[in-house]
């Protein structure tokens, strides 16, 4: 736990100021994420898949967040991760059809195709995120750092949550199987904490919705969170690894942080969307 906290003490505020001062520094941020990301995933394939895959998926992993920090919005954004998505893989398939020689040959391909989807195009919301703008009586408001700031917060406080009051009152396992210290109280703890974090956030920062759609977007966000932390979970206990990597200390990989970000990002962005529109 101390060296967990130590680790936090400087990697909290290197995430925050990131995001506070946006690009170029959050996008040299997100894309070594995105980089560390794929890395990880798969150093949890199937075997043999050799290190040509993840040159492959790293390349189509930044080619989708500079994609992104390109966009000007998000129609443009999704025709540029459409012919990313298209191009990587059929360069991909071409490998996989030429080369693979793993002993389990449909999780190979899965893991080769979707796994930078899984990493890239999730984490790419992170960036369209902090590129919305409002207005007020004043003119353009930088919207997007508030949201981003909001997103990060609210997942955080989803794990902070689940992870006390499933310490403290968990009795009931969710998913034994994927993730025997997962509770039910600790998953609803989890998502209180999350509508509570998102209400507090709405008097700290200008939102521009009504306090019931911070709600609404906090909840979402205690749910999908929960989902990517027992994805990756999952994905873990395919490969028989305890961590997808050892580059935190105290913390395991660094997609066994991003997991619950991963979800949650795209869900606040389109949830936004939709009430600002």
């Amino acid at each position: 736990m101390l060296l967990r906290s130590l680790t936090a003490l400087v990697g909290i505020p290197v995430l925050m100021g990131a995001v506070w001062l946006g690009a170029p520094w959050l996008t040299v941020l997100v894309v070594a994420a995105g980089v560390v990301g794929i890395w990880e995933l798969y150093r949890m394939t199937p075997a043999n898949v050799g290190p040509l895959p993840v040159i492959l998926g790293a390349a189509w992993v930044v080619a989708l967040l500079c994609g992104a920090q390109a966009a000007s919005g998000r129609d443009n954004f999704l025709i540029i991760s459409g012919g990313v998505t298209a191009a990587g893989s059929f360069v991909s398939l071409l490998w996989f059809i030429a080369f693979y020689r793993g002993s389990s040959f449909p999780a190979g391909f899965l893991y080769l195709i979707l796994g930078p989807l899984y990493v890239g195009f999730l984490l790419a919301h992170a960036l369209m995120l902090r590129e919305m703008t409002g207005s007020d009586l004043d003119g353009a408001v930088d919207l997007g750092r508030s949201w981003l700031l909001f997103a990060v917060l609210v997942t955080f406080a989803t794990d902070t949550g689940a992870f006390l009051v499933g310490r403290t009152l968990g009795r009931h396992p969710m998913a034994p199987l994927i993730s025997p210290n997962k509770t039910w109280e600790g998953s609803l703890g989890g998502f209180a904490s999350a509508v509570a974090a998102a209400l507090l956030l709405g008097l700290v920062f200008d939102l521009q919705i009504a306090p019931w759609q911070q709600a609404l977007i906090g909840g979402v966000v205690g749910i999908v969170s929960q989902w990517g932390d027992l994805i990756e979970s999952k994905l873990k206990r395919i490969a028989d690894v305890k961590d997808a990597g050892s580059i935190i200390p105290g913390h395991g990989g660094l997609l066994d942080r991003l997991d619950s970000m991963l979800l949650a990002l795209p869900a606040v962005y389109y949830l936004l969307v939709v009430f600002i529109s």
